[in-house]
Protein backbone atom coordinates (compact mmCIF):
# COMPACT_ATOMS: atom_id res chain seq x y z
CA UNK A 1 0.00 0.00 0.00
CA UNK A 2 2.92 2.33 0.73
CA UNK A 3 4.19 1.76 -2.82
CA UNK A 4 0.78 2.62 -4.22
CA UNK A 5 0.56 5.85 -2.23
CA UNK A 6 4.08 6.79 -3.32
CA UNK A 7 3.17 6.24 -6.94
CA UNK A 8 -0.01 8.29 -6.74
CA UNK A 9 1.27 11.24 -4.77
CA UNK A 10 -0.60 13.81 -2.69
CA UNK A 11 -4.06 14.64 -4.09
CA UNK A 12 -3.48 18.30 -3.22
CA UNK A 13 -0.31 18.37 -5.29
CA UNK A 14 -0.63 20.84 -8.16
CA UNK A 15 -1.69 19.03 -11.36
CA UNK A 16 -0.73 19.91 -14.86
CA UNK A 17 -3.42 21.60 -16.90
CA UNK A 18 -5.42 18.94 -18.74
CA UNK A 19 -6.12 19.03 -22.44
CA UNK A 20 -9.87 18.93 -22.17
CA UNK A 21 -10.47 18.55 -25.89
CA UNK A 22 -8.31 15.45 -25.89
CA UNK A 23 -10.29 14.14 -22.93
CA UNK A 24 -13.68 14.81 -24.56
CA UNK A 25 -13.48 14.68 -28.35
CA UNK A 26 -10.98 11.91 -29.00
CA UNK A 27 -13.50 9.14 -28.31
CA UNK A 28 -16.14 10.56 -30.64
CA UNK A 29 -16.31 9.21 -34.16
CA UNK A 30 -15.38 11.62 -36.95
CA UNK A 31 -13.87 13.95 -34.35
CA UNK A 32 -10.54 14.12 -36.19
CA UNK A 33 -11.97 16.79 -38.47
CA UNK A 34 -12.91 18.85 -35.39
CA UNK A 35 -9.37 18.74 -34.11
CA UNK A 36 -7.99 19.66 -37.53
CA UNK A 37 -10.34 22.62 -37.92
CA UNK A 38 -9.58 23.81 -34.40
CA UNK A 39 -5.86 23.18 -34.72
CA UNK A 40 -5.60 25.28 -37.86
CA UNK A 41 -6.97 28.29 -35.99
CA UNK A 42 -5.09 27.69 -32.73
CA UNK A 43 -1.79 27.31 -34.58
CA UNK A 44 -2.07 30.91 -35.73
CA UNK A 45 -2.58 32.18 -32.18
CA UNK A 46 -0.67 29.91 -29.83
CA UNK A 47 1.56 27.71 -31.91
CA UNK A 48 1.88 23.95 -31.52
CA UNK A 49 0.90 22.51 -28.15
CA UNK A 50 2.89 19.80 -26.45
CA UNK A 51 1.13 16.63 -25.41
CA UNK A 52 0.75 16.28 -21.67
CA UNK A 53 2.37 13.21 -20.15
CA UNK A 54 0.45 11.90 -17.18
CA UNK A 55 1.74 8.62 -15.89
CA UNK A 56 5.06 8.33 -14.10
CA UNK A 57 4.75 4.95 -12.37
CA UNK A 58 2.65 2.05 -13.69
CA UNK A 59 0.10 0.30 -11.48
CA UNK A 60 -2.38 -2.46 -12.29
CA UNK A 61 -5.95 -1.35 -12.94
CA UNK A 62 -7.59 -3.93 -10.64
CA UNK A 63 -5.54 -2.68 -7.73
CA UNK A 64 -6.64 0.92 -8.39
CA UNK A 65 -10.29 -0.09 -8.73
CA UNK A 66 -10.22 -1.98 -5.42
CA UNK A 67 -9.03 1.19 -3.70
CA UNK A 68 -12.20 3.04 -4.79
CA UNK A 69 -13.98 1.50 -1.80
CA UNK A 70 -11.59 3.11 0.70
CA UNK A 71 -12.56 6.77 1.14
CA UNK A 72 -9.03 7.71 2.15
CA UNK A 73 -7.56 6.26 -1.06
CA UNK A 74 -10.47 6.88 -3.42
CA UNK A 75 -9.57 10.31 -4.76
CA UNK A 76 -6.00 9.31 -5.58
CA UNK A 77 -7.03 5.99 -7.13
CA UNK A 78 -9.73 7.56 -9.34
CA UNK A 79 -7.37 10.32 -10.42
CA UNK A 80 -4.59 7.89 -11.22
CA UNK A 81 -6.77 5.51 -13.25
CA UNK A 82 -8.43 8.39 -15.08
CA UNK A 83 -5.12 9.95 -16.10
CA UNK A 84 -3.78 6.54 -17.10
CA UNK A 85 -6.78 6.00 -19.41
CA UNK A 86 -6.38 9.41 -21.04
CA UNK A 87 -2.69 8.78 -21.69
CA UNK A 88 -2.92 5.19 -22.89
CA UNK A 89 -6.27 5.32 -24.72
CA UNK A 90 -4.86 5.55 -28.25
CA UNK A 91 -1.71 3.49 -27.89
CA UNK A 92 -3.38 0.67 -25.92
CA UNK A 93 -7.08 0.50 -26.90
CA UNK A 94 -7.51 -3.09 -25.70
CA UNK A 95 -6.49 -2.17 -22.17
CA UNK A 96 -8.75 0.89 -22.35
CA UNK A 97 -11.80 -1.24 -23.15
CA UNK A 98 -10.75 -3.70 -20.46
CA UNK A 99 -10.81 -0.84 -17.97
CA UNK A 100 -14.42 -0.03 -18.90
CA UNK A 101 -15.41 -3.66 -18.36
CA UNK A 102 -13.65 -3.84 -14.99
CA UNK A 103 -15.09 -0.54 -13.75
CA UNK A 104 -18.65 -1.56 -14.57
CA UNK A 105 -18.51 -5.17 -13.38
CA UNK A 106 -16.34 -4.93 -10.28
CA UNK A 107 -18.16 -5.07 -6.96
CA UNK A 108 -19.64 -1.74 -5.75
CA UNK A 109 -17.52 0.36 -8.13
CA UNK A 110 -20.43 1.94 -10.02
CA UNK A 111 -22.17 2.67 -6.72
CA UNK A 112 -19.06 4.43 -5.45
CA UNK A 113 -18.78 6.51 -8.62
CA UNK A 114 -22.47 7.38 -8.46
CA UNK A 115 -21.93 8.43 -4.86
CA UNK A 116 -19.26 10.83 -6.10
CA UNK A 117 -21.80 12.44 -8.45
CA UNK A 118 -24.44 12.74 -5.73
CA UNK A 119 -21.86 14.29 -3.39
CA UNK A 120 -21.06 16.78 -6.15
CA UNK A 121 -24.78 17.62 -6.38
CA UNK A 122 -24.70 18.59 -2.71
CA UNK A 123 -21.84 21.00 -3.35
CA UNK A 124 -23.73 22.43 -6.33
CA UNK A 125 -26.75 23.17 -4.14
CA UNK A 126 -24.66 24.51 -1.24
CA UNK A 127 -22.51 26.57 -3.62
CA UNK A 128 -19.33 25.08 -2.16
CA UNK A 129 -17.76 23.97 -5.42
CA UNK A 130 -14.05 24.52 -5.92
CA UNK A 131 -11.49 23.62 -8.56
CA UNK A 132 -10.38 20.50 -6.69
CA UNK A 133 -13.90 19.04 -6.48
CA UNK A 134 -14.50 19.85 -10.14
CA UNK A 135 -11.34 18.06 -11.25
CA UNK A 136 -12.21 15.12 -9.00
CA UNK A 137 -15.56 14.72 -10.74
CA UNK A 138 -13.90 15.13 -14.14
CA UNK A 139 -11.85 12.03 -13.32
CA UNK A 140 -15.01 10.13 -12.40
CA UNK A 141 -16.62 11.09 -15.71
CA UNK A 142 -13.51 9.95 -17.57
CA UNK A 143 -14.09 6.47 -16.13
CA UNK A 144 -17.70 6.66 -17.36
CA UNK A 145 -16.30 7.37 -20.83
CA UNK A 146 -14.48 4.04 -20.80
CA UNK A 147 -17.66 2.24 -19.72
CA UNK A 148 -19.66 3.94 -22.49
CA UNK A 149 -17.01 3.06 -25.09
CA UNK A 150 -17.05 -0.66 -24.23
CA UNK A 151 -19.49 -2.64 -26.39
CA UNK A 152 -20.09 -5.16 -23.60
CA UNK A 153 -21.09 -2.57 -21.01
CA UNK A 154 -22.67 0.21 -23.09
CA UNK A 155 -26.24 -1.08 -23.06
CA UNK A 156 -26.04 -2.16 -19.41
CA UNK A 157 -24.71 1.28 -18.55
CA UNK A 158 -27.78 2.88 -20.16
CA UNK A 159 -30.14 0.37 -18.51
CA UNK A 160 -28.68 1.29 -15.11
CA UNK A 161 -29.85 4.90 -15.69
CA UNK A 162 -26.50 6.21 -14.46
CA UNK A 163 -26.07 8.40 -17.59
CA UNK A 164 -29.29 10.20 -16.66
CA UNK A 165 -27.50 11.55 -13.59
CA UNK A 166 -25.26 13.53 -15.96
CA UNK A 167 -28.05 15.77 -17.26
CA UNK A 168 -28.07 18.11 -14.20
CA UNK A 169 -24.30 18.47 -14.57
CA UNK A 170 -24.71 19.44 -18.22
CA UNK A 171 -27.41 22.04 -17.58
CA UNK A 172 -26.01 23.47 -14.34
CA UNK A 173 -24.47 26.94 -14.60
CA UNK A 174 -21.50 27.95 -12.50
CA UNK A 175 -19.12 30.92 -12.59
CA UNK A 176 -16.01 28.79 -12.04
CA UNK A 177 -14.38 28.67 -15.47
CA UNK A 178 -13.12 25.11 -15.17
CA UNK A 179 -16.67 23.86 -14.51
CA UNK A 180 -17.34 24.04 -18.23
CA UNK A 181 -14.97 21.09 -18.58
CA UNK A 182 -17.36 19.02 -16.45
CA UNK A 183 -20.15 19.87 -18.87
CA UNK A 184 -17.95 18.90 -21.83
CA UNK A 185 -16.94 15.52 -20.40
CA UNK A 186 -20.51 14.70 -19.32
CA UNK A 187 -21.70 15.51 -22.84
CA UNK A 188 -18.96 13.36 -24.34
CA UNK A 189 -20.21 10.36 -22.30
CA UNK A 190 -23.63 10.81 -23.95
CA UNK A 191 -21.93 11.27 -27.31
CA UNK A 192 -19.93 8.06 -26.94
CA UNK A 193 -23.12 6.18 -26.10
CA UNK A 194 -24.99 7.57 -29.12
CA UNK A 195 -22.27 7.41 -31.74
CA UNK A 196 -22.82 3.68 -32.38
CA UNK A 197 -26.39 4.56 -33.39
CA UNK A 198 -27.76 1.50 -31.68
CA UNK A 199 -31.57 1.80 -31.88
CA UNK A 200 -32.17 1.12 -28.18
CA UNK A 201 -29.65 3.76 -27.10
CA UNK A 202 -30.95 6.35 -29.57
CA UNK A 203 -34.44 5.69 -28.24
CA UNK A 204 -33.14 6.15 -24.68
CA UNK A 205 -31.50 9.46 -25.69
CA UNK A 206 -34.76 10.73 -27.19
CA UNK A 207 -36.84 9.60 -24.22
CA UNK A 208 -34.31 11.30 -21.91
CA UNK A 209 -34.86 14.57 -23.84
CA UNK A 210 -31.26 14.74 -25.04
CA UNK A 211 -32.33 16.64 -28.17
CA UNK A 212 -33.56 19.54 -26.06
CA UNK A 213 -30.55 19.30 -23.74
CA UNK A 214 -28.16 19.55 -26.70
CA UNK A 215 -30.16 22.39 -28.23
CA UNK A 216 -29.81 24.34 -24.98
CA UNK A 217 -26.06 23.76 -24.98
CA UNK A 218 -25.70 24.89 -28.60
CA UNK A 219 -27.63 27.99 -27.61
CA UNK A 220 -25.62 28.97 -24.52
CA UNK A 221 -22.59 26.69 -24.10
CA UNK A 222 -18.92 27.18 -24.83
CA UNK A 223 -17.41 26.44 -28.23
CA UNK A 224 -16.24 22.99 -27.15
CA UNK A 225 -19.54 21.96 -25.57
CA UNK A 226 -21.45 23.19 -28.62
CA UNK A 227 -19.36 20.97 -30.89
CA UNK A 228 -19.90 17.91 -28.68
CA UNK A 229 -23.65 18.62 -28.52
CA UNK A 230 -23.73 18.78 -32.32
CA UNK A 231 -22.06 15.35 -32.44
CA UNK A 232 -24.92 13.97 -30.34
CA UNK A 233 -27.57 15.64 -32.50
CA UNK A 234 -25.95 14.24 -35.64
CA UNK A 235 -25.98 10.72 -34.19
CA UNK A 236 -29.67 11.03 -33.29
CA UNK A 237 -30.65 12.47 -36.69
CA UNK A 238 -28.69 9.79 -38.56
CA UNK A 239 -30.87 7.13 -36.95
CA UNK A 240 -34.13 6.36 -38.75
CA UNK A 241 -36.22 6.53 -35.60
CA UNK A 242 -34.39 9.64 -34.39
CA UNK A 243 -34.96 11.75 -37.50
CA UNK A 244 -38.57 10.55 -37.78
CA UNK A 245 -39.21 11.57 -34.19
CA UNK A 246 -37.62 15.00 -34.54
CA UNK A 247 -39.44 15.70 -37.83
CA UNK A 248 -42.81 14.41 -36.59
CA UNK A 249 -45.42 17.23 -36.57
CA UNK A 250 -46.35 16.17 -33.03
CA UNK A 251 -42.83 17.17 -31.93
CA UNK A 252 -42.84 20.34 -34.00
CA UNK A 253 -41.26 22.32 -31.15
CA UNK A 254 -38.11 20.17 -31.34
CA UNK A 255 -37.46 20.73 -35.03
CA UNK A 256 -38.33 24.42 -34.99
CA UNK A 257 -36.23 24.91 -31.86
CA UNK A 258 -33.21 23.32 -33.54
CA UNK A 259 -33.67 25.35 -36.72
CA UNK A 260 -33.93 28.62 -34.76
CA UNK A 261 -30.87 27.80 -32.67
CA UNK A 262 -28.78 26.87 -35.70
CA UNK A 263 -29.91 30.02 -37.48
CA UNK A 264 -28.64 32.14 -34.57
CA UNK A 265 -25.33 30.31 -34.51
CA UNK A 266 -24.81 30.66 -38.27
CA UNK A 267 -25.46 34.40 -38.08
CA UNK A 268 -22.97 34.72 -35.20
CA UNK A 269 -20.37 32.72 -37.11
CA UNK A 270 -20.90 34.86 -40.19
CA UNK A 271 -19.88 37.91 -38.15
CA UNK A 272 -16.80 36.23 -36.65
CA UNK A 273 -15.66 33.44 -38.96
CA UNK A 274 -12.67 32.65 -36.74
CA UNK A 275 -15.00 31.81 -33.86
CA UNK A 276 -15.59 28.15 -34.72
CA UNK A 277 -15.24 26.67 -38.21
CA UNK A 278 -15.96 23.22 -36.79
CA UNK A 279 -19.29 24.35 -35.33
CA UNK A 280 -20.26 25.63 -38.78
CA UNK A 281 -19.15 22.29 -40.22
CA UNK A 282 -21.49 20.33 -37.92
CA UNK A 283 -24.44 22.68 -38.40
CA UNK A 284 -24.20 22.27 -42.17
CA UNK A 285 -24.00 18.49 -41.75
CA UNK A 286 -27.16 18.51 -39.67
CA UNK A 287 -28.96 20.54 -42.33
CA UNK A 288 -27.89 17.96 -44.92
CA UNK A 289 -29.09 15.06 -42.76
CA UNK A 290 -32.47 16.72 -42.23
CA UNK A 291 -32.85 17.00 -46.02
CA UNK A 292 -33.11 13.20 -46.14
CA UNK A 293 -36.53 13.44 -44.48
CA UNK A 294 -39.41 14.90 -46.50
CA UNK A 295 -40.62 17.28 -43.80
CA UNK A 296 -37.09 18.09 -42.71
CA UNK A 297 -36.23 19.00 -46.31
CA UNK A 298 -39.13 21.43 -46.56
CA UNK A 299 -38.23 23.09 -43.25
CA UNK A 300 -34.56 23.46 -44.21
CA UNK A 301 -35.38 24.77 -47.69
CA UNK A 302 -37.73 27.41 -46.29
CA UNK A 303 -35.61 28.51 -43.35
CA UNK A 304 -31.99 28.22 -44.49
CA UNK A 305 -30.05 31.21 -43.09
CA UNK A 306 -29.25 33.88 -45.67
CA UNK A 307 -25.63 33.85 -44.51
CA UNK A 308 -25.21 30.40 -46.10
CA UNK A 309 -26.48 31.58 -49.49
CA UNK A 310 -25.10 35.11 -49.90
CA UNK A 311 -21.37 34.35 -49.79
CA UNK A 312 -20.84 35.47 -46.19
CA UNK A 313 -18.65 32.44 -45.54
CA UNK A 314 -16.43 32.90 -48.58
CA UNK A 315 -13.26 33.27 -46.49
CA UNK A 316 -13.83 30.21 -44.31
CA UNK A 317 -14.83 28.05 -47.30
CA UNK A 318 -11.67 29.09 -49.11
CA UNK A 319 -9.58 28.19 -46.06
CA UNK A 320 -11.34 24.89 -45.36
CA UNK A 321 -12.26 22.93 -48.51
CA UNK A 322 -14.15 20.34 -46.44
CA UNK A 323 -16.60 23.07 -45.35
CA UNK A 324 -16.85 24.36 -48.92
CA UNK A 325 -17.76 20.89 -50.18
CA UNK A 326 -20.46 20.51 -47.54
CA UNK A 327 -21.80 23.98 -48.31
CA UNK A 328 -22.14 23.14 -52.00
CA UNK A 329 -23.82 19.85 -51.20
CA UNK A 330 -26.36 21.59 -48.95
CA UNK A 331 -27.11 24.30 -51.50
CA UNK A 332 -27.55 21.71 -54.24
CA UNK A 333 -29.91 19.76 -52.01
CA UNK A 334 -32.20 22.72 -51.41
CA UNK A 335 -31.87 24.27 -54.88
CA UNK A 336 -30.21 27.50 -53.72
CA UNK A 337 -27.76 29.51 -55.87
CA UNK A 338 -24.76 31.09 -54.26
CA UNK A 339 -23.88 34.68 -55.07
CA UNK A 340 -20.12 34.79 -55.55
CA UNK A 341 -18.14 38.04 -55.56
CA UNK A 342 -15.39 36.68 -57.82
CA UNK A 343 -16.11 36.46 -61.55
CA UNK A 344 -15.22 33.13 -63.14
CA UNK A 345 -15.10 32.16 -66.80
CA UNK A 346 -18.61 32.26 -68.31
CA UNK A 347 -20.23 29.02 -69.45
CA UNK A 348 -23.40 28.37 -71.37
CA UNK A 349 -26.32 26.74 -69.53
CA UNK A 350 -29.77 25.86 -70.83
CA UNK A 351 -32.91 26.19 -68.70
CA UNK A 352 -36.32 24.76 -69.47
CA UNK A 353 -38.99 27.23 -68.45
CA UNK A 354 -42.49 26.08 -69.26
CA UNK A 355 -42.32 24.67 -72.79
CA UNK A 356 -39.53 27.02 -73.89
CA UNK A 357 -35.84 26.19 -73.84
CA UNK A 358 -33.87 29.29 -72.94
CA UNK A 359 -30.19 29.96 -72.71
CA UNK A 360 -28.15 32.26 -70.52
CA UNK A 361 -24.76 32.90 -69.05
CA UNK A 362 -23.76 31.61 -65.64
CA UNK A 363 -20.58 31.55 -63.68
CA UNK A 364 -19.47 28.10 -62.43
CA UNK A 365 -17.30 27.81 -59.40
CA UNK A 366 -14.99 24.78 -59.58
CA UNK A 367 -15.99 22.22 -56.95
CA UNK A 368 -13.87 19.13 -56.14
CA UNK A 369 -16.84 16.87 -56.83
CA UNK A 370 -18.61 15.55 -59.89
CA UNK A 371 -20.99 18.52 -60.05
CA UNK A 372 -20.81 22.19 -60.96
CA UNK A 373 -22.66 24.84 -59.01
CA UNK A 374 -24.11 27.60 -61.26
CA UNK A 375 -23.69 31.21 -60.15
CA UNK A 376 -25.90 33.91 -61.65
CA UNK A 377 -24.12 36.82 -63.31
CA UNK A 378 -25.00 40.18 -61.77
CA UNK A 379 -26.51 43.04 -63.76
CA UNK A 380 -23.18 44.85 -63.73
CA UNK A 381 -21.47 41.89 -65.36
CA UNK A 382 -24.02 41.40 -68.18
CA UNK A 383 -22.65 44.17 -70.51
CA UNK A 384 -19.35 42.32 -70.73
CA UNK A 385 -21.11 39.34 -72.26
CA UNK A 386 -24.08 40.93 -74.04
CA UNK A 387 -22.72 40.09 -77.47
CA UNK A 388 -22.34 36.40 -76.70
CA UNK A 389 -25.69 36.38 -74.93
CA UNK A 390 -27.44 37.90 -77.99
CA UNK A 391 -25.86 35.37 -80.29
CA UNK A 392 -26.87 32.40 -78.16
CA UNK A 393 -30.41 33.69 -77.59
CA UNK A 394 -30.95 34.14 -81.35
CA UNK A 395 -30.47 30.41 -81.77
CA UNK A 396 -33.55 29.71 -79.63
CA UNK A 397 -35.97 32.38 -80.94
Amino acid sequence: MAEVEEGLGDPEQKEEEQRWEERTLSLLQDSKIDQELSGAKEAKKLGKKHKVKWMKRPMTMPQAIVEFVDEDLRENAIRYLSNYLVEKREEDPDNYHRAGFLVFNSCATMSVLLQEIVGFYVKMVNETLNVRSIKRLANVLTLFQSVAANGETRQKFVDSCVPNFLVPLILFENKIEVFDNIRAIALSVIGILCQGREPSIIRWAIESDMVEVCRAIVETGSELTKVIAMHILEAILQDGFGISYVCNPICDHLLKGLIETWDKQVNLLAVDQDLSPRLLFHIIRCYIILCKHDRGYVIVMNSLPNALTNGSFHEVTEEFPVIRNLMHQLLLNVGKIVEHPILRDPVQVHIVKGNMLKSGLCICDPVPTDVMVPKLITNEQIPFYHLLLNVTNSNFD
